[in-house]
């Protein structure tokens, strides 16, 4: 009977992670229609502000894909936010795997890396600080901070490209290593629970991007673009409703 009950309540977790992963999809489509369009009104040099983004996005994909995966440098800001989460919690982000049979296949409980670093599926610590270090894009952060300490000395013709690119960049980069990072640990996952993880660190990390683009790009509006996000996710989901329930 408990195994029953615990079968009926993993299946039941699933379903959720499921519904979660499809309804969260339109979602991150709005979202990302919308920054893209508030972008593309903001010209840099005969281009706009989305195409130097878009630019420096290809420009990391082609590097990782072609020459050069800098996991060292992706796990750097893993340590960082490590340190951070033990100092402020006692905690210690060791891992993204849990040990809710919801979330994670019967297997071994502990295994080894690529690099040698040893991963837990009993990783101390909240989900919170598990998943920090993969939905706060660190370098993106630190490349509109850095913005905009200078944006009173570096005229905006001179800084505001450069930025705007590798915002583009680190983006790619926050991305690409962590469906990297997540797929090494996708044999111990159920296929919904890796979709729901990569949705939720591509729509977070998107949303503190927009966050701090207006330090690159004062002209960008944050709650302009989340209020055209919300309501293209609206009309995705009207359209869906519309086409399943309403004859």
């Amino acid at each position: 009977m408990a195994k029953a009950r615990l079968d009926v309540g993993e299946l039941f977790a699933r379903l959720v992670k499921s519904v979660m992963v499809v309804l969260l999809v339109p979602a991150v489509i709005g979202l990302v229609q919308a920054t893209l369009h508030h972008l593309d009104t903001i010209p840099l040099q005969h281009r706009t502000a989305s195409t130097w983004i878009q630019w420096g996005f290809v420009a990391y994909t082609t590097v990782h894909l072609l020459l050069y995966r800098p996991r060292t440098v992706f796990l750097a800001s893993h340590r960082l936010f490590s340190m951070v989460a033990t100092g402020l919690f006692g905690g210690h982000v060791t891992s993204v795997e849990q040990g809710s049979s919801a979330t994670t296949r019967p297997s071994r409980r502990r295994r080894t890396r690529s690099n040698g670093d040893e991963v837990s599926s009993g990783a101390a610590g909240s989900p919170l600080l598990v998943f920090s270090p993969y939905v706060i894009p660190f370098y993106t952060l630190l490349v509109c901070g850095l913005a905009a300490l200078l944006r009173p000395w570096v005229p905006a013709m001179y800084l505001e490209i450069p930025a705007v690119f590798l915002v583009g960049v680190t983006l790619a980069f926050q991305w690409i290593m962590t469906a990297d990072d997540l797929q090494e640990q996708r044999e111990q996952w159920y296929m919904e629970t890796y979709l729901l993880a990569i949705i939720l660190v591509f729509l977070f990390t998107l949303i503190l991007a927009c966050v701090t683009l207006p330090w690159v790009l004062p002209s960008f509006s944050f709650s302009a673009a989340m209020a055209d996000g919300v309501a293209r996710a609206h009309a995705v989901y009207d359209g869906i409703w519309r086409q399943l329930f309403v004859v």
